[in-house]
């Protein structure tokens, strides 16, 4: 089981650093494309490559009776996602998106807990607050916070995000991930496919670094990514063991915004991203502290 899990945090981490190129290729390519039919390309072209995936490697159909949930994954993980999450990169900087972003993790591992009784410890939680204010600082230390409509949407993207991490864990136990993946994937490009007409007139005069971008993202972030990310959810101990890496996206995307402009990391860069990562070691290790720590304080005590 441990053997396992371990395998679950390394492609949750592999999977972050893909999500991480989102942020600043989203920005790319929302100036041109529209939020709408950008969804559309990007999960289409991510469809393609695992419907190919998928006839390769023979998964075939899933059950009639469980279309309903590979529909509710598709939308909430994607279709209705993505659509809030476009909205809110027209209109909010990436600091902010990075803040909201951040609160998928702690809003899993809380309904994770009511649902499905997982229980993240004292340390768990302890972890989770510093992580939460590592990206606090990381975002907000001399950095401009958008307030508005942006960010109303973009908290709407992250309730949908957190929902999908839940309900996939129903999915995985009748499938295989990569069967999880498609299916899902497969099912919001169908939906996305309402803005096909808008996506062809825009396609026709988006610049080409724009739809290079959303090439790059239908394949690293959608396609590999997803199949890393619910192949990591299917083998976790606990959900939360792998949301918990979500937090280091937000230090991942920046450290690229600031290696593609070139900029020198700033105090609160290092401040924030210790403390992100100081975090992620905590909770990744709070079992073994967890089971140091109850004889020393019951040492104490007697």
């Amino acid at each position: 089981m441990r053997h396992s899990n371990n395998s679950a945090l390394i492609l949750a981490f592999l999977t972050v650093m893909l999500w991480s190129t989102g942020f600043v290729f989203t920005r790319i390519a929302v100036r041109d494309i529209g939020p709408f039919p950008l969804g559309l390309l990007r999960y289409g072209s991510a469809a393609v490559i695992l419907v190919v995936i998928g006839l390769v490697k023979h998964i075939g159909l899933p059950k009639m009776k469980d279309v309903p949930l590979f529909l509710v994954l598709g939308a909430l993980g994607f279709f209705f996602y993505q659509i809030f999450f476009n909205i809110a990169m027209t209109t909010i900087t990436a600091a902010t998106a990075s803040v909201v972003t951040a609160t998928v993790p702690v809003l899993t591992a809380f309904f994770a807990s009511l649902l499905f009784r997982e229980n993240l410890g004292k340390l768990g939680w302890v972890a989770v607050c510093i992580e939460f204010a590592g990206i606090l600082v990381l975002t907000l230390w001399q950095r401009e916070v958008s307030i508005g409509w942006g960010l109303v949407w973009m908290i709407i993207a992250a309730l949908c995000f957190a929902g999908y991490n839940l309900i996939q864990r129903f999915a995985t136990k009748r499938y295989s991930s990569v069967q999880s993946t498609v299916y899902t994937i497969t099912a919001s490009a169908l939906m996305f496919l309402f803005f096909l007409p808008q996506a062809v007139e825009e396609v026709q005069t988006a610049p080409v670094g724009s739809l290079l971008a959303v090439l790059f993202m239908g394949i690293f972030p959608s396609a590999i990514g997803f199949l890393l990310w619910t192949k990591a959810l299917s083998i976790a101990k606990q959900i939360g063991d792998v949301t918990n890496f979500m937090f280091v996206t937000p230090l991942l995307s920046t450290l690229l915004e600031i290696l593609l402009i070139g900029d020198i990391p700033d105090a609160g860069t290092i401040t924030g991203g210790v403390m992100i990562l100081l975090g992620v070691a905590l909770f990744n290790n709070r079992g073994r502290l967890g089971s140091y720590l109850q004889p020393s304080m019951a040492r104490r005590s007697t």
